[in-house]
């Protein structure tokens, strides 16, 4: 066995390329990280995500939900929305009274209706000898909120010293929450003149792409459910749905960083790094080498990327379909990259290292499985250990 042992370790690697090639496997996964971000097949890619855009805020915001694959998500698109009006709560507002005065509501049961989108609703309060205007606004205020009708009151300071008034309106936007009031017995709606109104109820109106739609609420949804809309005001807005242009420009950097690290790395140990590792980098660039050099992304002299952000972030404003193909396409640079790393992760490191070759591969494979776990064990002295 003394002698297996001695045999072997006259042909295994040398510490240096042995970490050499645990450093390449280390290396080609922090790539393989990166680049997946750029491919279409990994749920977390940055073409997935999704923003949503409005040339107009004061007109609409909105958010969007990512794409999980492409049946699941929002689709990218561009919207021309246009809006008329906004949908609005109606709003009553009654008379401004001294508070401290004597009401004028008439003594004993006083009956009121409230009409809620065609439903009458019959409430009353009971106002006693020397109410003050106080007393019966807030009598009144709690009858309506106490009734649960989807309208709500409450007495606020009026602009007057010492005035208060009766302000009535409805929970939710909309014609359907329009509402009205009217007396039944006594005199409390005429006395505090809250059936005047001061908004009308109103259903936002607006366009999509020339269709015409009204909503009972400014918050509108688009692209199945996809797509939620604020409707804000009145004017027009083009609304971009797309993957984010800071994300998707900041995980293009982050791979270009990875690259040249690895060439770095890989020109740093050109003596224990077989050279068909570097040829195959620099293949996958120069294969891409005109649409990164139109991207902002240049290769250096000494053999690295550079960019120019700013003529990045015009490629990813300007041409997001171009960066897509560029990098997330069939053969697309981030799916080389990944496809690469994957296989040097789970291919014999002996594949990968120049000092394989004085190593009588033979002779070990009628010994050991030559897998990529046991060449490993191999390459950091382990496998002997535990057998001899």
């Amino acid at each position: 066995m003394n002698n297996l042992k001695n045999k072997i370790d006259n042909q295994i690697f040398s510490k240096e390329s042995a970490a050499a090639i645990n450093q390449l496997g280390n290396m080609v996964a922090g790539l393989s990280s990166k680049a997946k971000k750029l491919t279409l097949t990994d749920m977390h890619s940055v073409f997935n995500d999704r923003s949503a855009i409005s040339s107009d805020s004061n007109v609409l915001t909105a958010s969007a939900y990512d794409a999980l694959s492409l049946d699941i998500g929002a689709e990218e698109a561009t919207y021309n929305i246009s809006v008329a009006q906004i949908a609005q709560n109606q709003e009553n507002i009654g008379l401004e009274l001294n508070k401290a005065d004597v009401s004028g509501v008439t003594l004993g049961t006083n009956t009121y209706n409230i009409n809620v989108n065609g439903q009458d609703y019959e409430l009353s309060i009971e106002v006693m000898d020397g109410d003050t205007n106080e007393a019966v606004l807030q009598k009144m205020a709690t009858a309506v909120n106490e009734a649960g009708l989807g309208v709500t009151a409450k007495v606020v300071a009026g602009s007057g010293a010492e005035t208060q008034q009766l302000v009535i309106s409805s929970d939710n936007t909309g014609l359907a929450a329009a509402f009205s009031v009217s007396d039944i017995s006594g005199n409390a709606i005429a006395a505090t003149a809250v059936e005047i109104v001061a908004t009308e109820a109103q259903d936002a109106q607006y366009t999509v792409d020339g269709t015409g739609y009204t909503s009972g609420s400014n918050t509108i949804s688009l692209d199945d459910g996809m797509v939620t809309v604020n409707l804000k005001g009145v004017g027009e807005s083009t609304l971009e749905i797309a993957p984010d242009a800071n994300t998707v420009k900041n995980t293009i950097s982050a791979l270009v960083s990875e690259i040249n690290a690895l060439v770095g790395f890989l020109e740093s140990n050109s003596d224990y790094i077989k050279d068909e590792v570097l040829s195959s980098v620099n293949a996958y660039i120069d294969d891409h080498h005109s649409k990164l050099e139109s991207f902002g992304i240049t290769l250096g002299d000494d053999g690295k990327l550079g960019i120019d952000n700013t003529k990045l972030t015009e490629a990813i404003d300007q041409n997001p379909a171009g960066i897509k193909e560029t990098f997330a396409g069939f053969d697309g640079l981030a799916v080389q990259f990944n496809n690469y790393a994957s296989r040097i992760t789970t291919d014999n490191p002996f594949n990968y290292a120049k000092e394989a070759d004085n190593v009588d591969l033979y002779s070990m494979g009628q010994t050991y499985s030559l897998s990529a776990a046991t060449s490993k064990n191999l390459l950091e002295g382990t496998l002997l250990n535990m057998i001899v």
